[in-house]
């Protein structure tokens, strides 16, 4: 892990919590905020930072703040007589941040480049929404076609819902196409295929439409007998194409479109007789994995990128009885294989698929009983599960894709006590966090690598709890998430998934232990730092932010704060330190690979590492050294 290294370095001494590292925030604004729903999340613009909150006296507004101290304003009060409830729907434009808001004379698409001035209203629509709410950040640029947001409201004085779209201008506000002239057509699901925006309607059916803004080419994809469609049923897209599926004469098909009438396909037309099964579709990368019965049982798992030619088969499972599958990942663009459990003849079974037959195997071991719940990592084939015993006690495992690789980790109690395992944070590294309750109810944090010596408590600290959440924001490999203890309290820490790197954040003089709302925690990087809103004095919410972590070894500091040799070295090197001092070993990637208790003398037998370079750091980061290993 790369940012093991650097996190250390950014950990700041300020003595010990109970054994715990403390970051201590900087105040970065004095402005109380209220605790209100759907409020707190940020997104940035323009070198900007928004967010929804309520100062207490104004309420619900959109507020923005810059790097500078003190610097949280509220951009405008639309709504002088209360709430304004805004919501933001689009940071894709250049210039302007899009937020539909409340007024005294109702509720408007808004504009603003963050001053009051510049905050103007576009034009007044009833929204399909009306709850305060940030874009996340990883929905920037939705919706954006052509320089243009594309939208779904009604006018002011009208009730058809239909799709809009907006430059950011009055003028430049315009609806693509009335399509549903007697009601609402009821515009959902947009994507952006190439230069065409695919969207379904829902009025009297479930239709897939495609526009390229203009009201012309604004059309619903169909083809052949599929002018004979039920109900289209939308299932994602693709980097080129989007799916769904139709019921036609009983018949359930899968159809794709490029968003052309000719780019408008039947995928399931090359499988004679196949029945889909409609429960179970999903993506991986740009391949979307299907499966169905075909003739006398039959299950057949599918494979699509999209196309008829890319539509195959990957391998059927003869007469099966009472067949499912259930598929393990989701969305997943870096992974290259699938995980699945197969229910056949009252036994489960876990599958892995690359797409191809060969590519395809049951990877149970002899004692696989079920998945009861799982965690896949983003970036490589790994898959973290649970599994559930006669005694209901479970069991924490692993699978890197194979049969080898696929194994129990650890048990955490002897004997058959009704445990809980409950997986916390995303895969960080290959490393997890899960939250461990015993049939006493006595919780615990722990950390697992999907080996028994990789797996261990968190923190001391984190043993006592009754629940635990984790923030969906992540930086540089850093986890954000809020501890609940039987003490009644609720507050925020920060892990690179090792003990070391486990920090709770709060001032040394805080006063109030319910730091943070449990379930609405939000933090942005913003300018290398991290900025939050937390409670630490009871004096309201207020804007914290506390220093981002060195991203790259290029970044580091020049200094090596301790001295060692030889070096380059070959089976040992000799540090000097002015007193004992526990260490860790960690490469140029930033993993850690060796770990010493406390040293004395200096000498770390380094023989067994790998040709390369590595650095030596102390327990709390404050002292590192370089060297290399012939």
């Amino acid at each position: 892990m790369k940012n093991l290294l650097f996190t250390l370095l950014m950990f700041i001494p300020f003595g010990l919590f109970s054994q715990t590292n403390v970051i201590e925030p900087e105040l970065h604004s004095n402005v109380g905020i209220t605790y209100r729903d759907s409020t707190f999340n940020f997104i940035e613009h323009n070198g900007l930072v928004y967010t929804i909150a309520d100062d207490g006296i104004h309420g619900l507004e959109l507020w923005v703040f810059d790097d500078e101290q003190n610097s949280l304003r509220m951009v405008k009060d639309i709504n002088i007589n209360g709430d304004s409830n805004p919501f933001v729907v689009s940071n894709g434009l250049e210039d302007i941040l899009l937020f539909y808001a409340y007024d005294d004379k109702g509720y408007g698409l808004w504009k603003t480049d963050g001053s009051e001035k510049g905050t103007r209203l576009i034009k007044y629509f009833n929204p399909r929404s009306n709850n305060a709410y940030v874009l996340r950040p990883k929905e920037k640029g939705k919706n954006i076609l052509n320089g243009e947001y594309y939208f779904t409201a009604s006018e002011v004085g009208f009730t058809n819902i239909e799709l809009w779209k907006t430059d950011g201008t009055e003028n430049g506000t315009k609806l693509v196409k009335d399509i549903n002239k007697g009601g609402s057509s009821n515009p959902s699901n947009f994507h952006i295929v190439g230069d065409k925006l695919i969207f379904r309607t829902s009025d009297s059916n479930n239709d897939i439409w495609s526009t390229d803004g203009t009201e012309e080419n604004t059309f619903r994809v169909s083809s052949g007998n599929m002018e004979k469609h039920n109900s289209f049923s939308y299932w994602g897209c693709n980097s080129s194409h989007c799916f769904f599926l139709d019921s036609i004469d009983g018949k359930v098909e899968l159809l794709s479109t490029d968003g052309t009438k000719e780019g408008t396909l039947s995928l399931s037309n090359k499988f004679e007789g196949l029945v889909i099964e409609q429960r179970d579709i999903i993506f991986i990368g740009d391949y979307l994995y299907f499966y169905g019965l075909q003739n006398d049982n039959n299950l057949i798992l599918c494979v699509s990128d999209g196309t008829v030619l890319g539509t195959k088969q990957v391998k059927m499972f003869p007469q099966v009885q009472y067949p499912y599958i259930r598929f393990f990942s989701f969305y997943n663009s870096l992974k290259q294989v699938l995980f699945f459990e197969m229910y056949v003849d009252n036994k489960n079974s876990l599958w892995v698929t690359d797409g191809t037959e060969s590519g395809t195997n049951d990877i149970s071991p002899p004692e696989f009983v079920n998945v009861l719940r799982f965690k896949e990592s983003p970036t490589t084939d790994k898959l973290y599960f649970t599994s559930r015993t006669e005694s209901y006690r479970e069991d924490l495992w692993v699978s890197d894709g194979t049969s080898l690789g696929t194994h129990f980790v650890n048990k955490l109690v002897e004997g058959n006590d009704k445990s809980r395992l409950e997986f916390t944070s995303e895969i960080i590294d290959d490393k997890l966090l899960y939250f461990y309750k015993d049939e006493t109810g006595v919780a615990s944090t722990w950390v697992t690598d999907g080996t028994g010596e990789g797996t261990s408590i968190l923190n001391p600290n984190l043993t006592n709890l009754t629940r635990m959440y984790h923030s969906d924001n992540q930086y540089n490999n850093i986890l954000f998430f809020t501890e609940i203890s039987e003490a009644d309290s609720v507050r925020m820490w920060q892990t690179n998934m090792a003990k070391v790197g486990t920090s709770i954040i709060m001032p040394k003089d805080q006063s109030n232990n319910n730091h943070v709302r449990p379930h609405q925690f939000y933090q942005i990087e913003y300018n290398n730092h991290i900025y939050f809103f937390a409670d630490y004095y009871g004096k309201g919410q207020q804007l914290y932010r506390i220093p981002n972590t060195i991203t790259s070894v290029e970044d580091t500091p020049k200094q090596e704060l301790m001295t060692l040799y030889p070096n380059p070295a070959k089976d040992y090197i000799q540090l000097e330190l002015d007193k004992p001092k526990q260490l860790s070993i960690v490469n140029s990637t930033g993993s850690k690979v060796k770990d010493y208790d406390m040293v004395a003398d200096g000498m770390l037998n380094v023989a067994g590492l790998s040709t390369g370079v590595y650095f030596v750091v102390d327990e709390q980061g404050k002292n590192i050294a370089k060297f290399v290993k012939e």
